[in-house]
């Protein structure tokens, strides 16, 4: 049997090189992960010493069966268990009546009970007093986000390659020269070909190749780390968080889980969730829900805003994707399908088709044609006009409906229509931001969608009987977890930002303002309805404050417009109080502010942002809303202090609203920038070299920079802004 020395050589070069590149990086991941591990604890001690101290040291007696000798302990200056903690073994024995035995339990107590602590408490980063602890997890958190948004997540299945190339290679020693050849014994000669043949079919395989071309780009990622990992962790500090979770282990809160018996909760634990799609790494409570909707197959996920309810849709999809399903439908209002388009396309790798507008009959026919995520509005859906054999042909594997309350009447054209696609799909998963347990037939009625037994099968008598008994007897098909039950350790602040779109909006008017360098009629753009319309963004806003009100949480809503406050006032009605503006004397205000935070029920405050913004404490509030986006950043710092400072007892959420493809993106893109982003977009922009001050970073550059690219991506080539308009009309 011929040989090529020369083609063996190279093959088992290769081997080694990938080998070699896989151990380096699942050793610069190991690095991390326990540098992690060791920053996380160091920077947690401070916290853990604090509670143990104000634990008496009598709870030691409580942790076992042997004799505590709490008084001897106490005599000699031994109070709390953090005393015991702080000290050694040999220190212990020093006290009368102390022996070494008893010195040594005393502290493999003390240290257990750290342990117990340490694993019950969450721990959060205060950015405005970093340690140098804080600094380093922070630096091994972007190492980890970095090493994982390269390998999508994928290094768990390099080890074993790695494994089985290094052990196959010592046997292909004997190749490694014709003369070893031929001195080696046919055994070891049948070895090495066996081993070269193992080799060769392990580096051609297509899934080897890609977790080696993973590995290199994860390790390009960490040479290139930001310089500024604060500055990173600031702008994406929720998905830090959820790998410091991961890596830490730390025990989930189980509150929100404890009506579901263990049985079920066995059954979750054991499901599989495939996440190598996503591009993001999910906190243990969204992984909980994600595998609650395949466990259960049809489920409602009642989360409280913010918590990032469609995230966990989108992983359940996800996980179905890599079982074979090809067809998914999403069904939202119109208001956030935008956001839905942008969270699928950012946060997972799976094709979408939007089915909305027009066009929808095309995207419709596409989708029928290739398959993937079809997201549509409730009443685009009714204009599909396919017959119920034609829906089950299509076979789509999930259908999610957002804001499902909705559909809570079964007797509207709405809720007929989307019945005819959950009879027809396997899997249904319904988001509501709205509390569930006090409305016994909004819930019923949604239960009966999901599942018509199972709904008529609900005892009234049970889910009237109040939120603990609700929650147990639905626990099966609804699962909802609070702000304070999930994230205890993030700072008090959750900031969303509320993508809308154009639906209702007068357009031509948009356009006008940027022909005419209208820098704040562009602003205001979004809420020019046109006739018998309402905006997106005043639908979007309503839809918040309501979702609030339900939660019991009270709203602070901030514009810089006169007209659009008016507006949003109108619209809410009595559920408005306000509102605040420039021409509001400083009494008036105060006692505005004092109505707000005295009533019984939630109310939306609405003040212009320059007048309500600042200095006034309205800790009341726990969401706050922001209109558009502001030319000066102090601008909306100050108003959200307002609601978000001390005496506040609840997280505080802040959504602010943005029109895709207009002023509001620029805006939001360069407000978010440094000095030195900022004079990248200047110097990068054929726009700002013709403007003389554009690349001065003042209030009218940035107008001026704003409207010439509007100008630009609209096809208005009049660049002349001499006469920009960058004060307030109104």
């Amino acid at each position: 049997m011929g040989i090529n020395f020369k083609e063996s050589k190279a093959r088992l070069e290769q081997a080694n090189a990938i080998a070699r590149d896989l151990e380096r990086l699942l050793k610069q991941q190991e690095t991390l992960i326990s540098g992690t591990k060791a920053a996380a604890s160091h920077a947690k001690e401070s916290q853990v010493l604090l509670e143990l101290a104000k634990l008496p040291v009598d709870r030691l007696k409580d942790a076992t069966e042997e004799t505590v000798r709490i008084e001897t302990l106490r005599k000699y200056g031994f109070a709390n268990v953090a005393s015991i903690y702080n000290s050694s073994a040999i220190q212990l024995e020093r006290i009368p009546g102390i022996t070494l035995t008893a010195a040594q339990s005393l502290k493999a107590l003390a240290d257990q009970m750290y342990q117990a602590v340490a694993q019950s408490i969450s721990y959060g980063i205060d950015i405005d007093d970093l340690t140098s602890a804080d600094t380093a997890l922070i630096e091994n958190l972007q190492g980890l986000d970095k090493l994982r948004a390269a390998t999508k997540n994928s290094t768990s299945k390099m080890l074993p390659i790695a494994q089985a190339i290094r052990q196959s290679l010592p046997q292909t020693q004997p190749l490694n020269s014709r003369l070893r050849w031929l001195f080696t014994s046919s055994q070891k000669k049948e070895r090495a070909l066996n081993a070269l043949h193992e080799i060769t079919m392990l580096v051609g395989e297509p899934v080897t190749m890609a977790l080696v071309g993973a590995a290199r780009l994860g390790i390009t990622a960490l040479e290139n780390k930001s310089a500024q990992p604060i500055e990173e962790f600031k702008k994406r500090s929720s998905d830090y968080y959820a790998i410091l979770e991961e890596v830490t282990n730390v025990r989930p809160n189980t509150a929100a889980n404890r009506h579901l018996n263990q049985e079920l909760l066995d059954k979750i634990a054991a499901q599989e969730l495939d996440t190598s799609t996503i591009r993001a790494t999910l906190r243990q409570y969204q992984t909980f829900g994600g595998k609650f909707a395949l466990t259960q197959g049809r489920v409602i996920i009642g989360d409280e805003m913010g918590l990032g309810k469609t995230l966990q849709a989108i992983s359940a999809l996800a996980h179905r994707a890599t079982t074979g399903a090809t067809r998914f439908l999403v069904v939202s209002p119109a208001s956030v399908l935008t956001n839905w388009m942008r969270e699928v396309g950012t946060r997972s790798e799976l094709p979408i088709i939007k089915i909305h507008g027009e066009d929808h009959k095309t995207s419709l026919q596409n989708w029928i044609d290739s398959s993937g995520i079809a997201i549509t509005t409730y009443d685009t859906l009714k204009s599909f006009d396919l017959t119920q054999e034609e829906i089950s042909a299509l076979g789509v594997d999930t259908v999610i409906v957002d804001e499902a309350h909705y559909i809570k009447n079964i007797s509207t054209g709405r809720t007929r229509t989307i019945s005819k696609w959950l009879e027809r799909s396997p899997n249904v998963i319904f988001l509501t931001g709205t509390p569930l347990e006090n409305r016994v037939d909004e819930f019923i009625a949604l239960a009966t969608l999901l599942d018509p037994k199972m709904g008529s099968e609900l005892n009234r008598v049970a889910l009237a009987a109040g939120p603990e008994s609700f929650r147990k007897t639905v626990a099966p098909i609804y699962l909802r977890r609070n702000t304070e039950e999930v994230l205890k350790e993030l700072p008090e602040l959750i900031e969303v930002v509320e993508y809308c779109n154009w639906v209702g909006v007068d357009k031509q008017k948009y356009i006008d303002a940027v022909a005419d360098g209208n820098f704040m009629a562009m602003r205001r753009a979004a809420f020019n309805a046109e006739p018998d319309m309402q905006t997106s963004k005043l639908e979007r806003l309503l839809e918040l404050v309501e979702e609030s009100f339900e939660s019991g949480q009270k709203v602070i809503v901030f514009s810089y417009f006169r007209s659009v406050i008016d507006q949003v006032v109108n619209a809410l009605g009595e559920r408005a109080i306000g509102p605040i503006t420039g021409s509001v004397s400083s009494t008036q205000r105060q006692n505005i502010v004092d109505q707000f935070q005295s009533s019984p029920i939630p109310l939306a405050l609405v003040g212009q942002i320059q007048a309500a913004g600042t200095g006034l404490n309205i800790q009341a509030a726990s969401v706050v809303i922001l209109c558009e986006p502001q030319i000066k950043p102090s601008l909306e710092v100050q108003a959200i202090a307002r609601a978000h400072r001390m005496g506040q007892v609840r997280k505080v959420q802040v959504h602010r609203l943005i029109l895709p493809d207009s002023v509001d993106e620029h805006m939001l893109t360069m407000l978010a920038s440094k000095q030195k982003e900022f004079d990248a977009y200047a110097r990068d922009s054929d726009l700002a070299n013709s403007a003389s001050g554009a690349k001065d970073i003042t209030e009218e550059s940035m107008a001026k920079v704003i409207v010439m690219e509007e100008r630009k991506r609209l096809g208005i080539q009049e660049y002349d802004l001499e006469n920009l308009i960058t004060d307030d009309e109104e």
